[in-house]
């Protein structure tokens, strides 16, 4: 990557805009940025625009040769477009099972959850899922999303009042916002919209994640969802033995709904 690149890059995560208010973005961002340039090959970098600011992907081409299509990962907002916890792995493995992978890196959450706040980051990540679902139409095939932790919450709502365009299934890994009522809304969102879901959990997730399980199933069953599974693992998702059986449990349910 050439030097004028990589500057361009780094200083366009220091500032992001949405909806007219400007938001300083996270040290944490401008890190994990600075620390993906330099450690990953150029061909993996794409840069992407929101708000009329680029931000990084990582993207890796498919390595069979058939084509499946699109997974968009976009993981939680604490980690980076290269998380050790489960994001980087399946990011890379399920290029092996034919498809084109594209993470993107996730905006913070703001300090509060407040209404205006929460609209405002949801319309952060509406753009950026947009321009990679914008750069998965450049390939043949389905799209599907994993998202993580917030990150999977906010797209679950995003899903539920049509604001972003619905992918052909949707993967949660330990899906949570700290914060009891956003979680039950969480799960009747989840409920109501249309998109076949896999809800992954660990053991060791959090509480906001483990205590809502039960809720989420019940709505589930209520609402009659037509395509939703629910999986409790053992261990957390930084283990090496948890990631592999995450990889199986999300290919097996892909072959089960015909992807």
């Amino acid at each position: 990557m050439s030097h004028s690149i990589f500057y361009r890059l780094l200083g366009a995560v220091f500032i992001f805009i949405a909806n007219g208010n400007a938001y300083a973005a996270s040290t944490a961002e401008q890190n994990y940025t600075a620390d993906l340039l330099r450690q990953l090959p150029s061909d993996e970098i794409l840069e992407l625009s929101a708000s009329q600011q680029i931000f990084i992907s990582l993207q890796r081409e498919r390595m069979t040769s058939y084509t499946k299509g699109t997974i968009i990962f976009l993981p939680d907002a604490s980690e980076h477009a290269a998380s050790p916890k489960h994001i980087d792995m399946l990011r890379q493995q399920l290029t092996y099972y034919g498809w084109y992978t594209l993470a993107l890196m996730p905006p913070a959450l703001p300090l509060t959850l407040e209404q205006d706040t929460l609209t405002d980051y949801q319309q952060i990540i509406a753009e950026r899922m947009s321009a990679a679902q914008q750069q998965a139409q450049q390939h043949s095939g389905a799209t599907i999303v994993i998202a993580q932790g917030s990150s999977a919450a906010i797209l679950n709502q995003l899903f539920a009042t049509a604001r972003l365009t619905e992918p052909a299934a949707f993967i949660m890994l330990g899906a949570f916002l700290p914060d009891q009522k956003l979680n039950q809304d969480m799960a009747k969102a989840l409920a109501t919209h249309h998109v076949p879901t896999l809800d992954i959990s660990h053991e060791q997730d959090n509480s906001w994640v483990t205590s809502q399980l039960p809720l989420r199933r019940q709505l589930a069953n209520k609402h009659m969802k037509a395509v939703y599974r629910q999986r409790l693992i053992n261990g957390s998702g930084y283990s090496d033995t948890s990631q592999q059986w995450v990889l199986q449990e999300i290919y097996g349910w892909l072959s089960s709904v015909g992807l």
